[in-house]
């Protein structure tokens, strides 16, 4: 009998502590997520990064084309200074050239006596003044540029001629400063081989890096330009412009890499046009070929330019092509209508 009143003892206690346990716990027992529940809440989750991923690639395309936007204005300020030293503007490109327009042996395209091979591009002549002295003076401007590789569509050297020019410059043409490169555009080849932007070198006559004739921008073959010479105004006068090195350029397709860090020959590396030599426009992101037109991969449409007052500008690819052309002119005395 007293084992009897013991069991039940224990019983009676086993069951009041579960009671006690069920009502701390609010009395029911705890449980998970159905499937169906965590099935709901994986959607919702999904649906909100897809929201959100949109804003979020658009806030970091912004934060690029700030980026690219201050290179320009630096780049400006580094002509503006060796203008200041200098008293006219940088050349778009130097190299020896002969009295009669041909270039000398070592100077010129081993495929014509007409054609530089090795000019040194504005980018090396603005180094002193950003920051940039030692790798200035690593250049010897004695003898040719180098570039690691010269992509070419023609019957020249297709698809590319290369390395090409004077091997005392191979460490400088392999160290181009970030600054030069837009965060936005694609990389086709190494970084420090390459760069983004271009100087203005006019409506488009027949060529830039050969011949001063006709140019009518801010830069060409051994160019020396004057503020007051830019009497259109320093702030309706593109200077440097998007031409992103990966676009597709005279002589060469896109995704090539067409535009090298100092390095010119005929393709007219680092210049920008509106319109080529037989008359063709050239507009922002023209998809023609062999053109020297500029070209960004920001979204959006457009390219950013910098003007030789040094404000830097977004040029839309709908822009009037009659206005975007009078900004390439320094002297064509246009009625500009604003568009930056």
């Amino acid at each position: 009998m007293f084992q009897s009143v013991c069991g039940r003892s224990a019983i009676l206690g086993a069951g009041a502590r579960n009671s006690l346990a069920e009502a701390i716990s609010g009395g029911r027992r705890k449980r998970g997520f159905t499937l169906v529940e965590l099935l709901v809440v994986i959607a919702i989750i999904g649906l909100l990064i897809a929201l959100l991923l949109p804003a979020v690639q658009s806030a970091r395309e912004a934060s690029r084309r700030a980026h690219c936007a201050n290179n320009l204005r630096q780049l400006a300020l580094a002509c503006l200074s060796y203008n200041s030293a200098k008293k006219t503007l940088p050349p778009g490109s130097s190299g020896k050239v002969n009295k009669d327009g041909t270039f000398p042996t070592g100077w010129r395209d081993p495929n014509s006596s007409g054609v530089p091979w090795g000019h040194f591009g504005w980018p090396a002549h603005i180094l002193p003044f950003m920051e940039e002295k030692s790798l200035w003076a690593s250049i010897d401007f004695s003898v040719p540029a180098y570039a690691s590789s010269v992509p070419e569509n023609s019957s020249w050297g297709n698809p590319e001629r290369g390395p090409a020019g004077n091997p005392k410059n191979k460490e400088a043409a392999d160290n181009m400063p970030a600054l030069f490169a837009c965060p936005s555009v694609k990389r086709v080849k190494p970084q420090t081989q390459f760069k983004d932007y271009g100087m203005n070198s006019g409506t488009g006559a027949c060529c830039p890096e050969r011949t001063q004739a006709g140019m009518d921008g801010v830069g060409y073959m051994n160019s020396n330009i004057r503020l007051k010479q830019i009497t259109d105004g320093t702030s309706k006068t593109f200077l440097l412009l998007e031409f992103a090195h990966r676009a597709n350029r005279s002589w060469t397709d896109a995704n090539r890499g067409s535009n090298q860090f100092f390095w010119v020959h005929h393709i007219s590396q680092g210049y920008v046009t509106c319109a080529e030599h037989d008359g063709s426009p050239t507009p922002p992101n023209s998809t023609a070929y062999n053109n020297r037109g500029a070209h960004s991969d920001h979204v959006g449409g457009g390219v950013q330019a910098v003007m030789v007052d040094g404000h830097v500008g977004w040029i839309s690819d709908l822009i009037d092509f009659r206005t975007y052309r009078s900004m390439f002119t320094r002297s064509g005395k246009e009625v500009l209508k604003p568009a930056m």
